[in-house]
């Protein structure tokens, strides 16, 4: 892998009735918004981690540091243009690590004022676009997308964004407690 210290950001245009995106690296000015999110029962539900204070707001941020710094695991926050520079979700890649993962994932939340909006569904698109687009930092033939079985709001979005529902995957407690969804897209050819 790379070696990302330059972080960049992707830029997703508005649409119509869909208001600009922007993905960015996450900062330390987002812990406050950060541990809000976190306390969303419906987020809680589906994550596998939860960010309960400024400590562990801290600690996850410094996570997607690393992930930057080795290469493996870029992630962003995604805000939206139309409250200025509202966080309104989190998006990351995590580059394949076999026997673990096959393929590299990518994975994301959305706030409950994001939810419904279409901004999951374009922040996987242009992520995934920039996975395929020929960029040499984390090149990828095939990207998985999880979650849990019964969260219909990411089963949407992997359908939306043109993830095949590959397989059902056992649970694996305690981590993943329940079975899951497996979405898979190729790059195309």
């Amino acid at each position: 892998m790379v070696c990302m210290t330059a972080r960049f950001t992707l830029k997703v245009e508005a649409a119509t009735t869909r208001p600009a995106l922007l993905l960015r690296p996450w900062q330390d000015s987002d812990i406050a918004v950060l541990v809000a999110a976190h306390r969303d029962e419906a987020m809680r539900r589906w994550l596998t981690s939860a960010v309960e204070d400024e400590d562990a707001a801290r600690a996850w941020l410094a996570d997607r540091d690393a992930g930057w710094a080795k290469g493996t695991a870029p992630s962003w926050a995604v805000e939206t243009f139309e409250a200025e520079g509202a966080v309104v979700g989190h998006i990351g890649v995590t580059a394949a690590n076999p026997p673990k993962s096959l393929a590299t994932g990518v994975g994301y939340w959305t706030t409950p004022a994001a939810r419904g909006k279409g901004i999951a569904s374009r922040s996987v698109e242009a992520v995934t676009d920039w996975l395929f687009g020929g960029q040499e930092i984390l090149p990828a033939d095939e990207v998985e997308l999880l979650h849990t079985v019964g969260n219909e709001g990411s089963c949407r979005v992997a359908q939306k964004c043109g993830y095949v529902l590959d397989s059902v995957l056992a649970p694996m407690p305690p981590q993943f407690p329940d079975a899951g969804h497996r979405h898979v897209r190729r790059r195309p050819a």
